[in-house]
This record gives C-alpha cells, sequence and structure tokens, in this order.
C-alpha cells in the first residue's frame, strides 16, 4: 500500500480520489487497481458491489492524519459503549480501550 493512504467512507469519497490499493469484490478480483483516479460512474459503480470505505491515497501529512485517526477511533469508541450506563466493569474496560488508542499503554 502507498504511505501515505487512509480509508474514508464511500459517501466522503469524490470523484479524483486516488485508490491507494487495489479495490478486491467480495470474492478477490481486482475491480480497481492502485492508482486508479475515481470518476463519479465508477463510485455509483462501487456501491453495487456492497463496499462501504475505499483505501485512498491521502495528501495530509502524518500528524493530520493521526488526529484524524484518533478522533474517529475514539468516536467510535463512544458508540460501541453507549449504552454501558453505571456499569462499573463495562466503563472500566472502556477507559483501558480509550488509552490504548490514545497510544498509553504500549
Amino acid at each position: 500500500m502507498n504511505k501515505h493512504y487512509r480509508y474514508l467512507p464511500l459517501s466522503k469519497v469524490t470523484p479524483g480520489t486516488v485508490l491507494a490499493d487495489d479495490l478486491l469484490d467480495k470474492v478477490g478480483h481486482v475491480l480497481l487497481p492502485a492508482g486508479a483516479t475515481l470518476t463519479e460512474r465508477m463510485l455509483q459503480a462501487i456501491a453495487h458491489h456492497d463496499i462501504h470505505q475505499l483505501p485512498v491515497e491521502s495528501d495530509m501529512s502524518g500528524a493530520e492524519e493521526d488526529t484524524e485517526n484518533l478522533a474517529t477511533r475514539l468516536d467510535r469508541i463512544e458508540k460501541i459503549f453507549r449504552d454501558i450506563g453505571d456499569s462499573e466493569p463495562a466503563s472500566i474496560l472502556k477507559s483501558y480501550v480509550i488509552n490504548y488508542r490514545k497510544g498509553e499503554y504500549k
């Protein structure tokens, strides 16, 4: 894979975006090769293959990308643990997961 890449939800990918890795279907056939510049028609076709995110080349610096990735991961953790209430074991687990994602445990 390209050194600078990230995964984007299909809904956020715009025409002109470049694939960072081969795009495969469910059985492993190459739909589009790495380096392909996506068009509107390609994006519509990708949606019909039940693909929800794409590996795309990123023009962000490493620090910007790390910050964005961390924010996405922390949002996901909040969503996963949204219904725990006052459950102590679950809240402890949540704090461990958050600290791990922040890099406090190695």
